[in-house]
């Protein structure tokens, strides 16, 4: 070997790669700064589960899953072969002591068969299977050409080295007794003459090298710089579901003087931050945010692969001036690189985010984004003119009049919570929600479920007409100057009336009052009404016939996948079904969106499929009598996805509480006197 050769192909694809890389890592570092130091222990274990262990791969398709694992974990673990060889390259006898050289050996082709294996089935999965989401590629193919002749030659090298130097080795003859790839190699070659395994031995060794230092320069190219970034972004991840929106600093927005000052979200690159720009040069483009991706299911111009790729090249395209030129006027993101319709297409579900390998970002960007084309450009939706104008006069989505926000409970003698003294008593406070103060579908939850509280003997009572909206919806559509109006009066209310537990039907309500109004001065206990029912039941407080029905059960996003709550709606309808609840091919974590999340409710929808219509035609795969909901907006969505769908026939979208309050039998004795145990519900 040359010592020379090998130290110009290092430094010439050191200095490649830095270049390369540093051309990318500069706008990163040159993009809005963000805190992300906190919780390192979390952050190490989320490197070590989902980066080292590729866990969140593994958990949602085990076969790509296990692929993608080995050719990680072999990547990592033959670093340490990749040294030997360049120590080789210097000194033709150089090992490892026996007492780690014969086992490292061993490991050695042990990892690369497995990683030959990996990369022969994925180039089945492409090539033969070949799933939806996997578009044509052809750097991934020129990547796994790659890691496979690296392999290959990687055996040609010790087979030809086993049988040229063992004799004259002591400890290269000591690692060919463990490696059983090299050993077989270099007996098939023993009957070559010696200048044929020299050239061989040569030959090899260069091959291996020029494609492992040529394979090291073109990461920084593509998308598979990602070997490299992934592990230092997922200790970077924001930690949590995108349940809550970035905070607008409204005041400051207000008191601007200066058009330069008049900032909100997100114009331009210059106002992303460096986790944003990491993230779009990380994307795998694997396309698993696609899977269950209610946008991208339906035919819409969405998908967080899509936008992180469109990031990417405009943050390259205009490099020079992100990095250089900090005065310098970059172009909108939106209407350009982001376009109209694809901000506006996302129902804010997060399944791209729990989906990502390496938890990569989406919500935020989008979010901030709305912010600033709503309170900056006043370019939105015209729908949403409506929306924020029936908010602002009457504090609700319809329009409808504020003070008969408590009618649907006329007649039901349920108490109205008006002073501190009311709450005096009561175990919490039932927050009821526009949807089910105001609509007709939401009324008949609302009703269901106070009948199910009274006969559980839960002490409880609702704001009536002093209820005001948690401006949920018109956050979510970038309105922060007016979601802040909405939520500060809502927060003195529940304050001045020394609310701190609270049960809610809707999950977005939920999400709010637990996820967002802390930052507001709003802390309270937030439990949505299929915990408490399913808490009720396994305490007794409660009794339900069992039925036959067959039933399925839609998840909703902002109780499932942003809130982590699966399990006690199920455990509901197995106490109401003879049989096991059925489920979605697409259920739980994988489960999509009823397509009024993030607004879109309120917002037409003209493009591809309407995706309640698809949701319901997933729900009748499973031939299914009833299809079960927990949010008031599933119900109005499922309910109108069945009436466009002759197929669904006599199929019937009902909420939880509706389904329990019809199975209720007779009064479980003494329920109307509720024990002490009252005091721990929801604990």
């Amino acid at each position: 070997m040359s010592p020379a050769a090998i130290t110009l192909l290092m430094l010439l694809a050191f200095a490649g790669f830095g270049w390369l890389a540093w051309r990318k890592l500069a706008i990163v570092a040159a993009l809005q700064p963000e805190p992300r130091l906190d919780q390192p222990l979390q952050r190490l274990r989320s490197v070590l589960v989902n980066g080292l262990l590729q866990s969140r791969m593994v958990r949602r398709e085990w076969r790509p899953g296990v692929m993608h694992a080995v050719l990680f974990l072999g990547f990592m673990s033959l670093l340490l072969r990749k040294l030997q060889l360049i120590a080789i390259g210097y000194s033709e006898s150089a090992s490892f002591p026996n007492a780690f050289g014969g086992p490292f050996a061993a490991f050695k082709d042990a990892i690369e068969l497995a990683v030959v294996a990996a990369v022969l089935y994925a180039f089945y999965r492409r090539f033969v299977l070949r799933p939806r989401r996997l578009a044509p590629n052809r750097e991934a193919v020129l990547v796994l050409s790659l890691i496979l002749a690296i392999m290959l030659t990687d055996f040609a090298f010790d087979g030809f080295r086993f049988a040229l130097l063992a004799e004259r080795y002591p400890a290269i003859a000591h690692e060919r007794a463990y490696a059983f790839v090299g050993s077989a190699l270099a007996t098939a070659f023993s009957a070559m003459s010696p200048a044929a395994l020299q050239t061989g031995y040569v030959l090899a060794y260069w091959m291996q090298m020029v494609v492992v230092f040529s394979f090291l320069v073109l990461l920084p190219v593509g998308e598979h710089f990602h070997i490299v970034t992934a592990l230092p972004t997922l200790y970077f991840r924001r930690g949590r579901p995108g349940h809550r929106v970035p905070t607008v600093d409204v005041e400051k927005l207000m008191e601007a003087t200066e058009e330069a000052d008049m900032k909100a979200g997100v114009r331009s690159a210059r106002d992303l931050t460096w986790k944003d720009g990491l993230d779009a040069f990380t994307c795998t483009e694997c396309g698993r945010c696609k899977d269950a991706c209610p946008t991208h299911l339906t035919g819409k111009p969405l998908s967080l692969k899509g936008v992180n790729d469109r990031l990417k090249h405009h943050l390259m395209e205009h490099r020079e001036a992100i990095v250089a030129d900090p005065a310098a006027e970059l172009p909108a993101l939106v209407g350009g690189v982001i376009g109209t319709e694809t901000l506006w297409a996302c129902t804010t579900c997060g399944y791209c985010e729990a989906a990502c390998p390496i938890e990569l970002e989406h919500l935020d960007k989008f979010f901030r984004m709305r912010q600033h084309q709503v309170m900056i450009e006043g370019e939105f939706p015209h729908e949403l003119k409506k929306l924020f104008e029936a908010y602002e006069s009457q504090g609700n989505p319809w329009g409808l009049q504020a003070d008969a926000r408590g009618d649907w409970a006329q007649g039901l003698g349920v108490p109205v919570v008006r002073t501190a003294a009311d709450l005096e008593g009561l175990d919490l406070l039932f927050y009821v929600g526009s949807a089910m103060s105001f609509d007709p579908r939401g009324q008949r939850i609302a009703r269901a479920f106070v009948k199910i509280l009274r006969r559980g003997g839960v002490r409880f009572g609702i704001l009536g007409p002093r209820e005001g909206s948690t401006g949920e919806s018109v956050r979510r559509v970038g309105n922060e100057m007016l979601f802040q109006q909405l939520a500060s009066a809502l927060v003195a209310t529940l304050a001045e009336v020394g609310a701190t537990r609270i049960v809610t039907c809707d999950p977005h309500a939920l999400n709010s009052l637990r996820n967002e109004y802390p930052e507001l001065g709003g802390h309270y206990e937030v439990l949505h009404h299929t915990q408490l029912i399913a808490e009720l039941l396994a305490d007794g407080r409660i009794e339900i016939e069992a039925s036959a029905e067959r039933i399925v059960y839609h998840d909703p996003c902002y109780l499932g996948r942003h809130n982590g709550e699966f399990d006690a709606p199920r455990a509901i309808l197995e106490r109401l079904g003879a049989a096991p609840p059925l489920e979605f091919a697409l259920a739980r974590e994988k489960a999509m969106c009823c397509g009024a999340g993030g607004g879109r409710m309120w917002i037409d929808e003209t493009i591809g499929t309407r995706i309640n219509v698809l949701r319901v035609e997933q729900a009748l795969e499973t031939s299914p009598q009833t299809i079960a909901t927990a949010c008031p907006y599933c119900a109005v969505m499922m309910e109108d996805g069945l009436a466009a769908l002759p197929a669904a026939g006599t199929t019937r979208s009902r909420d939880i509480a509706e389904l329990v309050a019809d199975a209720l039998v007779a009064e479980v004795p003494g329920a109307q006197e509720p024990p002490a145990a009252t005091a721990r519900l929801g604990a």
